[in-house]
This record gives C-alpha cells, structure tokens and sequence, in this order.
C-alpha cells in the first residue's frame, strides 16, 4: 500500500520547480496582505458588541412598552389601579408646565369635578363611575377663569378608554368634550342646570392613551341667553398640538324639571 506523504510528493513532482516557488509566494502575499484586517478586527468587534447592546436595550424597551400596551389595565379600586392613580396625581402636581402656570394666575379657581355630589352618587355617573379609575379618566381638574368665563380642565386618558390600540375612542371623547362645555353652560345659567340641544365634534389629530390633554372651553357671552348657551371647546395635548375642536348649544328645559347641579362642577 502507497504511503499518504509518497502521493504528496509525486503530485508535487508534476510541478516545475517556479511554480510550487509562486505558489508559496502567493500564500506568503496572502499571509502578509491578511495582517491588516486582523489587527483591524479587535474594532469591528468592538463595534458590533456596542451596537448590540444599543439594539439589545431597545429591543427590551419596546417589549416592555409593548407590554404594557397589550396588558389588560388594571381593575377599578384595585392596590395597583391606586398605586397607578397616586402617580398620575404626582405627575399633575409636579410634572405639568399648564398646571403651574395655572396654579400662578390668580384669575383661575382650581376645582375637583363632582364636587357637589356625594361618593354614592358619583358611581351613577358616567365619568366618575364606570369610566373611572386610572384606565378611565385617571384625573380630571377644572381651572375656572370668572372673568372671561372660561375653563380649562386637564384630564388623564388611560387605556381603558381606546378604541383602536394607543388610540382613544372618538365617543369616550365626545362624552369628555360634552361634559365640559356643560360646564360653562350650567355656570351661566341661573337655574344652575341644562341639557345638551347640539353638539358638533371636529377631529384634527390622533389622541393617545395613556397621556394628558387639556380641555379649553369658553361660553359665547354674547349670543348666550338665560335659558340657551352657546359654549366651544379646544382639546390639545401637552405640546399644544390641536385635536379636536367641537362647539355646543345647551338649553334650560321648559316642561323637564331638572336638579340643579349646584355651584361647582
């Protein structure tokens, strides 16, 4: 039997000698020309490892958000819906530019909503019963400027309130956009009471879930009556971007006794 290194040297032997010489030159040129990108490899691994962790930290980022997306929110009354209302309110508090420029004019009066109705009666109502809580209307705040008979509110829209997904529901909006508008309506009025005639709603730009808007409200003095009010409303988020514009007409009813709703909001 022929022996491995016996074949290797007769195929080597078919071969003048110049060309196994060029072709151990060719390797050597090989050789030498690879040095360069070895020593350039430490940095392009260097590279890879930050761009990893770049990728890697943003990949976590969006899961989490995701997450908590996709997460059902969290049920009414609960410890984590509290928890979850309690850093809503801090973020109020100290978080919102508004609110403090707010908190500085002297003309605008801060206000609670429903203040004239006792716990039991608020769980009747649409927006503090069912729609409360912080996947709901986590917040509501009136400011209320008597001169120019204006308020300004800030809610929180939590994600119990979407319809498509980070979108918040064109009538849960409307239902915030009429409630406030009834606001400066019912301040007008000497019965301290109406009811929505009309309400016309303009959508400009998306509303997300899970931020702050701000509801701009104005009653028209001059066309407003004792027993018919005429009332528009801006909704903007925290940048001042315009979402919705929508405008109302609210009526004292002749033959429908109503209660009043009292002083406040």
């Amino acid at each position: 039997m022929i022996h491995y290194r016996n074949i290797l040297q007769l195929a080597f032997r078919r071969y003048p000698i110049q060309t196994r010489t060029s072709w151990r030159a060719v390797v050597r040129n090989v050789s030498t020309a690879a040095q360069p990108n070895a020593s350039r490899e430490p940095s392009r691994w260097t590279r890879r490892l930050i761009y990893g962790g770049i990728f890697g930290t943003l990949g976590v980022g969006a899961g989490k958000w995701l997450d908590n997306k996709i997460a059902a929110p969290a049920a009414p009354g609960s410890l984590e819906d509290q928890m979850e209302i309690q850093e809503i309110q801090r973020v109020f508090d100290i978080g919102l530019p508004i609110v403090q420029e707010l908190r500085r004019n002297p003309d605008y009066v801060e206000k609670d909503v429903y203040e004239n109705f006792s716990d039991k009666h608020k769980t009747h109502r649409l927006t503090s019963g069912p729609l409360a809580g912080s996947r709901g209307l986590g917040l509501q705040k009136v400011f209320w400027n008597d001169k120019e008979k204006k308020l300004i509110s800030v809610v929180f829209l939590g994600p119990g309130l979407e319809g498509w997904p980070t979108m918040v529901h064109g009538g849960a909006l409307g239902t915030v956009i009429d409630e406030n508008l009834g606001r400066a309506a019912i301040r007008h009025f000497p019965e301290r009471t109406g009811v929505t005639a009309n309400l016309e709603l303009n959508y400009r730009a998306p509303v997300h879930s899970d931020n702050f808007y701000t509801l701009h409200t104005t009653l028209d003095q001059e066309r407003s009556t004792d027993t018919k009010a005429y009332a528009k409303c801006e909704v903007r988020d925290m940048a001042g971007r315009l979402c919705v514009e929508a405008t109302g007409l609210f009526v004292v009813p002749k033959t429908l006794k109503l209660s009043k709703v009292g002083e406040y909001f």
